[in-house]
């Protein structure tokens, strides 16, 4: 077998890869629930940077059990401190038009995440933990910094396993809902 032939069949396993990620990815966008949801982008403290947005997306959690509110770790009204909140251990899935959320099994090997809800704030504006990149085209214009009474929206993809996946961002001010153009 000479090099080229080595180096051919490499990239043809790359590529199968590559294109399985694809695939999988475009099936769950025909076949999984979208929603669209409240965001907040933040920028992360990464050494690469690009054009893309670090987004923390918003889900309800007005069906979960109260638990013990705990200490952890937000944004107070004076910067970033120790808030009191309740959390739980949850599954993302789309009910009811909205991005929700179930208990996870603590038995089941399904990685969940954590959802927090800050004392105080209403129980559709509760939390999951992590980020979600969304990555935007060269040209286009990002919606930063917001006009004052503006909020972020994501519509997200909410597969059967893994975090949502946002498809496209809207500016709302209460009266409009404008989807960006950011492709």
């Amino acid at each position: 077998m000479t090099t080229r032939t080595k180096g051919l069949m490499v990239l043809a396993v790359q590529l199968a890869l590559v294109l399985s990620i694809a695939a999988k990815y475009a099936w769950e966008r025909h076949t999984c629930p979208q929603v669209w949801t409240r965001t907040v982008q933040f920028d992360p403290n990464q050494p690469i940077r690009g054009r893309y947005l670090a987004l923390t997306l918003r889900a309800d959690a007005c069906n979960l059990p109260p638990t013990a509110p705990t200490k952890t770790f937000g944004n107070t009204l004076h910067g970033w401190g120790p808030i009191s909140a309740e959390t739980w251990n949850v599954l993302p899935v789309a009910k009811n038009g909205k991005l929700s959320a179930v208990l996870a099994d603590p038995k089941d090997p399904a990685p969940a995440t954590t959802l927090t809800l800050a004392a105080g704030q209403p129980c559709e504006a509760a939390i999951l933990s992590g980020f979600t990149e969304f990555f935007i085209a060269e040209h286009a214009q990002a919606p930063f910094p917001l006009a004052p009474g503006d909020e972020l929206w994501a519509e997200v993809t909410v597969p059967p396993a893994g975090p949502p996946r946002p498809l496209r961002l809207a500016l709302s001010d209460g009266k409009q809902f404008r989807v960006l153009n950011l492709r």
